[in-house]
Order: structure tokens, then C-alpha cells, then sequence
């Protein structure tokens, strides 16, 4: 599934940046696809966020998903919140890797204290389902 373009949303979402991020269809190999994107950055790159967003687009691009930067930004946000979560709720990296990022595609992101991320409890509760499921 390719990421879509973002339908035009209502007024009240054109002023929301986390709606905008959350209308964008991300798909669980574009979302593996973007963290392998940052890897290949410069080991003083990876943790600049600018230079994150500039990887992004550039991988937003060459994948043919359009040119619309809430693409790239949407794939920054939630790889940024999966960082979050997994420093905060999974430091010994116990959950499954698959299972992670296929929430981490369709699960919304919220507001929090440390800027926008995946509700934790929810994000746990969908990531535990989603290795359950009999693939």
C-alpha cells in the first residue's frame, strides 16, 4: 500500500499539524523502508532532526510516493514517536520488531508532555495484538 495523497481535510483539521500527520496512509515496508533511509545517514546526522527530514523527503521521492512534504513528515513523526515509545516503554527491545512497526504505521498519534507520540498503554495493547495475530 502506497502512502496516499491527503484528502483535504475540514477546516477545523487544516489548522490541526497532528490531524495532517495522521490523514497520511503509511504503509508497515514504507515506515521499515524510511528507518533503513535514516540509517544510511552519517552517524552525527542521524540524531539531527533536519537532516532526518531532509533523508525522508528525498527517500519520499525516490520511492515514487509524490512530493507533497507531509508525506516525509508524516514518516518523520511517526518514526520519531516509535523512538519515543521504545526508549521509554521498551529499552530491552523485547517486543517483536514486525509487530512494532505495523502499529506504529496505523496506530494515531497524540499530543504528549514530549511532543507527539503514540499513547502508551494503546500503542502496547495494539503491538501485543498484533503478535498474536496468526500470520
Amino acid at each position: 500500500m502506497l502512502a496516499q495523497a491527503i484528502p483535504m481535510p475540514d477546516a477545523p483539521q487544516r489548522n490541526d499539524p497532528l490531524a495532517v500527520l495522521n490523514a497520511v496512509a503509511v504503509a508497515p515496508a514504507q515506515l521499515t523502508a524510511a528507518l533503513e533511509a535514516l540509517s544510511l545517514l552519517p552517524a552525527g546526522a542521524q540524531r539531527d532532526p533536519r537532516a532526518q527530514a531532509f533523508a525522508l523527503q528525498a527517500y519520499v521521492v525516490e520511492a515514487g510516493l509524490g512530493d507533497d512534504p507531509a508525506v516525509a513528515a508524516a514518516l518523520h513523526a511517526r518514526v520519531t514517536a516509535l523512538a519515543k515509545w521504545t526508549a521509554a516503554h521498551d529499552p530491552a527491545r523485547q517486543s517483536d520488531p514486525d509487530a512494532m512497526i505495523a502499529a506504529a504505521a496505523q496506530f494515531p498519534m497524540c499530543a504528549l508532555d514530549a511532543g507527539i507520540g503514540f499513547e502508551p498503554a494503546g500503542f502496547q495493547e495494539m503491538i501485543l495484538f498484533i503478535e498474536e495475530l496468526p500470520w
